[in-house]
């Protein structure tokens, strides 16, 4: 089994700041961070696809689905309505910065951003039943996307895909390596665009914390139905949900980290019916306590992948790869984890482990 190496060099803007002090391991595997998605996925699903691959292969060979593009343009839309600043990686100096973001309206940035989902190109019949379906549910999840803003209190300056990196912070076992991510949108505390201005629940512990808010936004689509009669496909309208995602949660408890959790955090859910706010005062999972264990938990995830490959870091990148897999059940049936990988990506996963 041949594993891929990427010959190029790396654009990862963290790369610069990490390449001396990186341990052992993660410099002959080319690895100098984690973030809250490398943790939703088992160990050897995260080894394939962050080890084993490179970010040029998942970005070419793992394909995306109609519901994360759909997600995408929701985001999108709603940040050129009205971020005043967007991180965005630079095309030449291969660096995250912050660039001003020249507001348009809501019917202009959504007539953009369709396009880009018209032009996605499905991975098979179900998938493409999904895109025409969430076509027609956009302007619907974007409106209730908004309200829900309305609801928080947009006030400027808005900043959206803040990346922040997290490291070793007081009072916890963290990881060698920093855990990243990027906000989806942060408010200041200047006037107020809509939405009157909330009592801040706790987390706040600083009336003059910068930012005032943190949002993490997340859209519901509705899930493939059976095939009608007439050929056609039914849908289930996916419900607003009644309870936050554990996982959501643990993301939302890296941004609030970052802040020392002195700045409150809200977890915003949009659907073609409604939407939902979830923050310290309905969700356990968003109080001080409740985020600072979830931090722990992720964290304790990650270290315990770092022991794993810290065992063979004497031998070739190769061959680290390969005993760490022999650590790792490959959890062919996990839910998730492997759903849409090609065939030969898949193919080469189970060689990794020996299974064909």
């Amino acid at each position: 089994m041949i594993i891929k190496s990427n010959t190029q060099k790396p654009t990862d803007p963290l790369e610069a700041a990490l390449q001396n002090t990186l341990p052992l391991f993660a410099q002959k595997l080319k690895i100098n961070h984690y973030s809250p998605t490398q943790f939703v996925i088992p160990d050897a699903a995260w080894l394939f696809k962050y080890v084993f691959m490179d970010q040029k292969m998942r970005r070419e060979l793992l394909p995306s689905n109609a519901a994360m593009e759909a997600g995408k343009i929701v985001g999108e839309v709603l940040q050129r309505i009205y971020a005043d600043t967007i991180y965005k990686l630079h095309p030449v100096k291969k660096k995250v910065a912050a660039t001003t973001n020249e507001k348009i309206t809501k019917d202009a940035a959504l007539q953009e951003e369709i396009e880009k989902l018209k032009e996605y190109v499905p991975n098979d019949e179900k998938d493409s039943d999904k895109k025409q379906k969430y076509l027609e549910e956009i302007p619907e999840v974007i409106n209730h996307a908004l309200s829900g803003l309305k609801e928080l209190a947009v006030a400027s300056p808005v900043t959206c895909e803040r990346q922040i990196s997290i490291d070793q912070l007081e009072g916890f076992s963290a990881p060698l390596l920093p855990t990243v991510g990027r906000i989806d949108f942060d408010y200041g505390i200047n006037s107020h665009e809509f939405g009157t201005s909330l009592t801040e629940p706790n987390p706040t512990s600083q009336v003059d914390a910068f930012p005032h808010k943190i949002i993490e936004l997340k859209t519901k689509w509705s899930r493939l139905g059976k095939v009608k009669k007439d050929g056609s496909r039914s849908f289930l309208v996916s419900s607003v949900p009644a309870t936050a995602s554990f996982n959501h949660c643990v993301q939302v408890a890296t941004y609030a980290a970052h802040f020392q959790f002195k700045v409150p955090a809200y977890l915003l859910y949009a659907t073609k019916d409604g939407y939902t706010v979830f923050d310290s005062t309905n969700c356990p999972h968003l109080t001080v306590d409740g985020m600072k264990k979830n931090l722990q938990i992720m964290f304790n995830t990650f270290r315990r992948r770092e022991r794993i490959l810290a065992l063979s870091e004497n031998l070739t990148r190769e061959e680290i790869i390969e005993e760490s897999a022999g650590m790792m059940d490959m959890n062919l049936d996990h839910p998730f984890a492997w759903n849409g990988m090609p065939p030969e990506l898949l193919k080469e996963a189970k060689l990794l482990w020996k299974l064909s």
